[in-house]
């Protein structure tokens, strides 16, 4: 019998020398022989020198569950969600002990790591509990433990593993119940603080953010929007995932998405997205702001200069804006407050409905009892028909 076929203590797997082994176990070490190529006496892999991250709640968790259920000399440790040890608690002596063992910072105790143990099949299978020779290592022989793994927030797979263990002792039973009931508070309060986080991040943030500011949304692990101004919303629909996050900039200033991540408790939990409308230090750019305007077209957002709209009109709540681009609808402006941003850059109002660019008149067409029309110089020579009350404010402006 070779040792690709044999447990911890040389037997054929099934068997445990006269005692039948718990599914769990038979499936282990089959991952163990078939997946993994662990070999039972193969050296132990050197610590990493990498800091291990585990949620600081869970570590805290287990020195105070040490305190209670390590009288047997048994030790509580905690593992990532990579099966790295990040701490281990219990008396001097018990601790010490795991050491020797390899039970310690920064060891690896993943199950293709070191076979079939508490920590590495917890986390695997949510929890395990392994005995003696049940352990596929030949040097975990004289230990027994029982892991639960603490489920990640928002998380499909876990962000640490909780386990007991004892060497050449039997398990306590009251122990393990201790440590299933402690991983799942831990779980449900990780959870509970996600949620509290990320609202808490997503009110303070969003009432900051300028109408104009570009997308600003927060998502959560999964891709799932949180919450969003109007911009953040339209790229990214109802669900962040919907699709793939597209700003097309202008040709001369970029408004580049910014991907901030939003971590808790050494844990990543969300996303912040944003823009940057920060230009490029020049003089030119401090003298004067540059100002774009957002519209929509296609799942796009397209933040155009003033000089690229020849028109905009409001349309029920919404204002389209008839531009180089096409027609897009406008994002995070009523036409009032567009006609007010406009007016510096030779924009007028010239109906209660409709803004015009006067750079982009090309022609004046009469209509009747003395009124005219604007035709503008776009592909389709959009003609606007400037109203009675705003005839003399057109006639001023364009010296007739």
């Amino acid at each position: 019998m070779d040792g690709q076929s044999a447990g911890a203590g040389g037997h054929e797997p099934g068997t445990n020398g006269t005692a039948a082994i718990q599914p769990a176990i038979q499936a282990s070490w089959q991952r163990c022989r078939e997946v993994y190529g662990v070999a039972p006496d193969t050296p132990p892999p050197d610590p990493s020198a990498d800091s291990v991250a585990a949620p600081s709640t869970v570590v805290s968790a287990a020195r105070s569950l040490a305190a209670d259920i390590t009288r047997t000399d048994g030790v509580v440790a905690v593992a990532a969600g990579d099966g790295r040890v990040a701490a281990v608690f219990g008396s001097r002596s018990a601790v010490a002990l795991a050491g020797a063992h390899q039970l310690a910072p920064g060891h690896d105790w993943s199950e293709n790591s070191r076979g079939t143990n508490a920590l590495g099949t917890a986390l695997l299978d949510g929890h395990a509990e392994v005995t003696g020779s049940e352990h596929w290592r030949g040097d975990l022989a004289d230990w027994s433990g029982a892991g639960v793994a603490v489920a990640g927030p928002d998380c499909p797979r876990p962000c640490a593993v909780l386990a007991f263990l004892v060497h050449r002792r039997p398990l306590p039973a009251l122990a393990i119940a201790r440590l299933h009931c402690c991983a799942q508070e831990l779980g449900l309060g990780l959870r509970r603080r996600h949620d509290d986080v990320l609202t808490e991040l997503a009110g303070s943030l969003l009432p900051q953010a300028a109408d104009d500011a570009g997308p600003l949304a927060v998502i959560d692990r999964r891709g799932r929007l949180v919450t969003a101004n109007e911009v953040g919303r339209a790229v990214l629909g109802s669900s962040a995932r919907a699709g793939a996050l597209r700003l097309a900039a202008c040709t001369e200033d970029g408004c580049p998405i910014t991907v901030q991540p939003i971590q808790h408790d050494g844990q990543l939990i969300g996303t912040l997205l944003t823009t940057s409308t920060d230009s490029p230090p020049a003089i030119e750019a401090a003298q004067a702001p540059v100002f774009r305007v957002a519209g929509i077209h296609g799942g796009h957002i397209l933040l155009m200069a003033p000089a690229e709209i020849r028109v905009a009109q409001a349309e029920g709540k919404t204002v389209w804006l008839l531009t180089d681009r096409g027609r897009l609808r406008a994002l995070n402006h009523t036409l009032s407050r567009l006609a007010t941003r406009l007016a510096p850059h030779g924009f007028l109002r010239v109906h209660r409905h409709c803004v015009v660019n006067l750079h982009r008149v090309r022609e004046i067409a009469p209509t009747f009892h003395g009124r005219f029309a604007l035709v503008l110089d776009g592909p389709d020579r959009e003609t606007v028909a400037v109203s009675r009350r705003h005839l003399a404010e057109v006639r001023r402006a364009l010296g007739l």
